[in-house]
C-alpha cells in the first residue's frame, strides 16, 4: 500500500530543535496526494516557503487544495494558488495550475511573518525508531492535501525534517486506507533536470547570461534579463514522450512590482502559460515558481518572455520534473544574441531609443561599458560614502582622480562637475548601490543630483561637454575622452530601464522620461559623429565639435585624429541600444575598423615600462592599437607638447613618451564582444 508522504524542509539552519508532530491529509483510496514543505528563505522576523503538491496516481486529478497550520507565523501571502483562512490556511489552485496529470506536481509558495519552525509530531523519529522527540521547540504545523475524487478516507502521513546540514530526521506513522489494486501499485519514476545559466540546454537571454551581484544563487551566478518588454531566456530541453512536466524556475525580485513572464513551448504551438514571478522582497531572496507544461517527444525550446516593462525576475535556474530529459539543441535562427560559454559581468540594458520598436537587443554579458558599470557599484569601500558624498558640488557634479579611500571628508563647493576619468558617473553609481543595499535616502537624493546634472550639462545636439558649468576652451566639446560621454550615457540608459542599482524608488517616471529623451539624443550625436574616410564610416575622435559633429584637437599632444582608445567605449556604449538598422551599421562598421590588419599592429604589444626606450616591443601573436590614428590616412601616431607629430615614438621627447599612454590592446574586448554577439 502507498502512502503520502509530507517533507519538510529548510534552506537555513533552524537554532532550535526539529519537532514532528501529527499530520492529517485528506487523500483518495489511491492516496493521491503527497506534499512537500520548503523554507526557502528564513531572515528572522519572517520568511518564505513553498508547498508542493505531486499526484501519486495513474489517473489526472483536477482543482487541488491544499490546507496547513503556522505556530509562531502568519502568512501574509501566496503565489500560484488562492490563499484563503486564518491559521489552518487554504491554498486553492489558481485554475491554471488545477489539473495534475499522473506523477505531475504543483508548486505554490508563500511569506510569512514570524518565525519558521519545524512540525510537531506524535511519536519517534522515523528511521531512529527509539529516539525521542526534544522537548526544547513547541513548533507545530500541519498538512493536508485534497482532490475531488469519487472516494477518500483520512490518513496520518509520516514526515521527514531536513535542514541545511542535510541531517534527516523523520516519524514513523499509520495508515489506514481502504485498499485498492491501485492503492499497491507503484508510481512513476520521478527525474528530476536542471539548467543552470550557459550550461547544456541554456541557449541565450537578452541581457546577461551569468551574474553574481546578489547572493543566494545556486550555480555560478544568475540570469539577469534586460528591463523591458518581450526580453526573453531560451532553454532547449529533450523530452523522451509527449506528455505533462513540471517547470519550476527560480528566481529573486527585489523590484517594486511583479515581473511575471510568458512562458511559450516551441513557439507557442505546444502551450502557451503565464509564469507569476512576484516580488520576493529582495534580490538576494529566492523563491520558485512552478508551472505544469506540455513537451513533444524530441527537442523543445522553452522561451520565456518578459510581460511588462520591468522584464523578467533574476533566473537562477529551469528544473524540469518528470520523466528523464536533458539537454536539448538550441535554435540557431533568433534575433538575439546566443549566449556565450562564460560570464562574469552583472549589468545590461535596453535602449529608449524611439526607433526601436523592433530592433534585436544584444546580450550585454561581456559589453566592456556593463564591465565599467558593475566594477563602479563597489568602486569604493561602503564605508567611505559619506565621504564620497562629501565632494559632491552644488551643481551636482564631482571633482575628478579622487581616492575615497584615503582622502578625509571634502566640502562640496560650487566649482564645475565632470566627466572626466570617470568622475560623477562613478560616484552615482556607487551611491545608487549605497542607497539600494538600506543606505539614507541622503545617497538617493544625492544621485537624483548627479543624474540631473548630467541632463543639465546636455548640449541640445546631444552632446556632452568634460565640464558643466562650461568652462571654455576644449573641454566645451562633445567629450568622449577617457569614455566620458559613453558612459555618462550608459548610466542614464541603465537608469531609464531599471537596471540595477536603479530598480527602485531612486528615479520617478519623470526622471526615466526625461533620461530616455537625453540617450536618444545622445544616440543621434554619436551617429552624426562616426568618421567617414573615403565615404566609409569608422570610428571617432576623443573629442568632437558640439554643434557641427567634427573632430577637434584638445591639448596640445591630443590632435585632432581616430582614437584606438575611446572609440571601443562608444561601440560599446551603442551595443547597449537595440540594433536599428543604422545602429548595427555604425558598430559593424567601428569593429570592422579595429579588427582590420591595416589598424592594429600585428605581434607587438605597448609595455609602458619600456617607455623611457621604446614601449612598442614584439610579442608573437599579440596586437596594438595606437592611441591616435591620422584621420584620412589611418597612420598611427605620436605627438608632442609643441604639437609636432611623429611616426616614430623613440623620436619625440622622452618626457611624453613616459608621460602618457600611446598604445595598447585596447581593441580587443570589443572584437571579442563583437564576435560573441555575430558581428565579426
Amino acid at each position: 500500500m502507498k502512502t503520502s508522504r509530507a517533507i519538510f524542509t529548510t534552506s537555513t539552519l533552524l537554532h532550535r530543535a526539529l519537532i514532528a508532530a501529527s499530520v492529517s491529509m485528506a487523500m483518495s483510496s489511491a492516496a493521491w496526494a503527497g506534499c512537500t514543505y520548503t523554507v526557502t528563505n528564513n531572515w528572522g522576523s519572517g520568511f518564505t516557503g513553498e508547498i508542493k503538491v505531486t499526484n501519486n496516481t495513474t489517473a489526472s486529478v483536477n482543482n487541488w487544495s491544499v490546507s496547513w497550520q503556522e505556530s509562531g507565523a502568519a502568512i501574509t501571502n501566496a503565489w500560484n494558488a488562492t490563499l484563503s483562512g486564518s491559521n489552518p490556511y487554504t491554498a486553492v489552485s489558481a485554475g491554471w495550475n488545477g489539473t495534475l496529470a499522473p506523477n505531475a506536481s504543483a508548486t505554490f509558495g508563500f511569506q510569512a511573518n514570524g518565525s519558521a519552525g519545524a512540525p510537531k509530531v506524535n511519536g519517534s523519529l522515523c528511521g531512529t525508531n527509539t529516539s525521542s522527540t526534544p522537548a526544547s521547540s513547541s513548533v507545530a504545523s500541519s498538512v493536508k492535501s485534497s482532490a475531488p475524487v469519487s472516494s477518500s478516507s483520512r490518513s496520518s502521513s509520516s514526515i521527514a525534517i531536513t535542514s541545511s546540514s542535510l541531517a534527516r530526521s523523520s516519524i514513523a506513522s499509520s495508515s489506514s486506507l481502504v485498499s485498492s489494486s491501485r492503492a499497491s501499485s507503484s508510481a512513476p519514476s520521478v527525474f528530476s533536470f536542471t539548467i543552470q545559466e550557459e550550461q547544456a540546454g541554456f541557449c541565450r537571454v537578452d541581457g546577461i547570461a551569468t551574474e553574481s551581484t546578489n547572493t543566494g544563487f545556486t550555480g555560478n551566478g544568475y540570469t539577469n534579463a534586460n528591463n523591458a518588454q518581450g526580453a526573453a531566456i531560451e532553454w532547449a530541453v529533450s523530452a523522451p514522450s509527449s506528455g505533462r512536466y513540471t517547470v519550476a524556475f527560480r528566481f529573486a525580485n527585489g523590484g517594486t512590482a511583479a515581473r511575471n513572464g510568458s512562458l511559450l513551448i516551441n513557439g507557442g504551438s505546444n502551450g502557451n502559460y503565464t509564469v507569476e514571478l512576484p516580488l520576493t522582497g529582495a534580490w538576494a531572496t529566492w523563491q520558485i515558481a512552478s508551472v505544469e507544461i506540455d513537451l513533444v517527444q524530441g527537442n523543445n525550446i522553452l522561451k520565456l518572455s518578459a510581460l511588462t516593462a520591468d522584464g523578467l525576475a533574476n533566473i537562477d535556474s529551469l528544473k524540469i520534473d518528470g520523466a528523464q530529459t536533458k539537454a536539448g539543441t538550441c535554435s540557431t535562427t533568433s534575433s538575439s544574441s546566443v549566449a556565450s560559454s562564460s560570464s562574469s559581468v552583472k549589468s545590461s540594458a535596453s535602449s529608449s531609443s524611439s526607433s526601436s520598436t523592433a530592433a534585436k537587443i544584444l546580450t550585454l554579458d561581456g559589453n566592456p561599458a556593463a564591465s565599467w558599470f558593475n566594477k563602479s557599484r563597489t568602486k569604493w569601500n561602503s564605508s567611505r560614502a559619506d565621504i564620497v558624498l562629501s565632494y559632491q558640488q552644488s551643481n551636482g557634479g564631482w571633482p575628478k582622480n579622487l581616492d575615497y579611500n584615503s582622502v578625509s571628508a571634502g566640502n562640496g563647493g560650487s566649482d564645475s562637475g565632470t566627466i572626466d576619468n570617470g568622475a560623477t558617473i562613478t560616484e552615482m553609481v556607487y551611491l545608487a548601490e549605497i542607497y539600494k543595499n538600506g543606505g539614507n535616502t541622503k545617497y538617493r537624493d544625492a544621485v537624483r543630483r548627479a543624474a540631473n546634472f548630467l541632463v543639465s550639462s546636455q548640449y541640445s545636439t546631444g552632446a556632452l561637454p568634460q565640464f558643466y558649468p562650461l568652462k571654455g576652451g576644449y573641454a566645451d566639446h562633445a567629450t568622449f575622452n577617457d569614455n566620458g560621454m559613453a558612459y555618462a550615457l550608459t548610466v542614464l540608459d541603465f537608469a531609464v530601464n531599471k537596471r540595477a542599482p536603479f530598480d527602485n524608488d531612486i528615479f520617478s517616471d519623470s526622471d526615466r522620461a526625461k533620461f530616455k529623451t537625453a540617450v536618444a539624443k545622445g544616440v543621434d550625436y554619436i551617429l552624426k559623429a562616426q568618421w567617414k574616410q573615403n565615404g566609409k564610416l569608422t570610428a571617432w575622435c576623443a573629442q568632437h565639435g558640439a554643434t557641427d559633429y567634427q573632430p577637434k584637437k584638445a591639448r596640445a599632444y591630443e590632435l585632432e585624429s581616430l582614437s584606438g582608445s575611446e572609440s571601443v567605449g562608444i561601440l560599446a556604449f551603442l551595443m547597449t541600444q537595440p540594433q536599428t538598422a543604422q545602429i548595427e551599421a555604425a558598430v559593424k562598421a567601428g569593429v570592422n575598423w579595429f579588427a582590420s590588419p591595416n589598424t592594429y599592429l600585428a605581434n607587438y604589444t605597448y609595455d609602458s615600462s619600456k617607455a623611457s626606450t621604446n614601449p612598442i616591443v614584439y610579442k608573437s601573436g599579440s596586437r596594438m592599437w595606437y592611441r591616435f590614428y591620422d584621420l584620412n590616412t589611418n597612420r598611427g601616431f605620436f605627438s608632442d607638447r609643441d604639437g609636432s607629430k611623429f611616426y616614430d615614438i623613440t623620436q619625440m621627447s622622452e618626457e611624453r613618451r613616459t608621460g602618457y599612454s600611446w598604445g595598447g590592446s585596447y581593441g580587443e574586448s570589443i572584437i571579442s564582444f563583437a564576435q560573441k554577439v555575430g558581428y565579426l
